[in-house]
């Protein structure tokens, strides 16, 4: 079935999914480089970003804990980006310099953002109802400062609980209760109690994009 534009299945595996975003990217990239000689760099990173990335983007979340493989396609989808972008012929054994050079994150820390932007919502109140439901923030009304922890850290997500019998299952990694406060609290006490939003999202970026591409 379809729900919001995003294909499932009944074991959720998501593949059609995949394949549906780059048969779309791919139609739009073969149109795109039929005007790569009008354009100059700048206007194919903004054409790509809003034509192509964007579909990656969209609902990305859903990605998060997907085989390799799955990941990979959409990456090769991203590379394509870059080698139009570029006007670089056939396949580039290193394509980071080139995203780095875009300031394109990969697929996979496009992924981390959204997640993290997400549990950002829900420790700041503003993500939908059920969602808090389902990834509360963790209570720490039983808590003291100590000195070596002179302050308390209101900003946690709370780990999901399982039974024995699913706490190992695929499927479990996927649960936003369980790959939201793994991503969310390892994140700096000083980013997760940002105010501003547009400040926590530039902080966040920069964080993954040293990740990435390294310090400098």
């Amino acid at each position: 079935g379809k729900t919001l534009g995003v294909l499932l299945d009944e074991n959720l595996t998501l593949e059609r999914q995949v394949n549906s975003v780059r048969r779309q990217c791919g139609l739009i990239l073969k149109n795109l480089w039929q005007v790569n000689r009008c354009l100059d760099v700048r206007t194919k990173i903004l054409l790509v970003k809003q034509l192509v990335i964007s579909r990656l983007d969209y609902c990305n979340i859903l990605y998060n804990g997907l085989p390799k493989k799955l990941i990979d396609c959409l990456q090769k989808t991203l590379n394509s980006c870059v080698r139009f972008v570029y006007n670089l012929q056939g396949h580039q054994e290193d394509y980071t310099p080139y995203l780095k050079e875009a300031h394109i994150l990969p697929v996979e820390k496009r992924i981390v953002f959204k997640a993290c932007l997400t549990a950002y919502k829900i420790v700041w109140d503003s993500a939908p109802e059920d969602l808090r439901e389902r990834v509360p923030v963790h209570e720490r009304t039983d808590e003291r400062p100590t000195r070596s922890n002179s302050t308390l850290d209101l900003f946690k997500l709370e780990y999901a609980k399982f039974n024995s019998l699913n706490a190992k299952s695929k499927l479990r990694r996927r649960q936003p209760s369980v790959f939201l406060p793994d991503l969310w609290n390892q994140l700096p006490l000083s980013l997760r109690s940002l105010e501003s939003v547009d400040s926590f999202k530039n902080q966040l970026k920069t964080r993954l994009f040293k990740e990435a591409f390294g310090e400098d």
